[in-house]
């Protein structure tokens, strides 16, 4: 699995590719930079759907040491086995 960091800066470049197109479509200097802003924009629109939806990467889980998970909460195997005790 990727790590976080290598995603969040492809994410980052995607943005930048979105902005990058956007300019690129709306400038009326240079005919290659209007004829490719189209694809510039859909290059990175696609690759900011893609790392921006991808599967975020958990800490593993120690045996009687349930750690928190990106969002803040404990994992959800140790928050039910923590229920059905009571």
């Amino acid at each position: 699995m990727l790590s976080g960091r290598f995603a969040q800066i492809m994410e980052t470049l995607s943005v930048a590719l979105v902005l990058v197109g956007i300019v690129a479509l709306c400038q009326t200097v240079s005919p290659w930079w209007f004829h490719n802003g189209f694809r510039i924009l859909i290059a990175g629109w696609v690759g900011l759907t893609i790392w921006s939806h991808r599967r975020p990467v958990r800490p593993k889980i120690e045996a009687g040491n349930p750690q928190v998970t990106i969002d803040g909460h404990p994992p959800l195997d140790v928050t039910l086995s923590n229920h059905s005790a009571r």
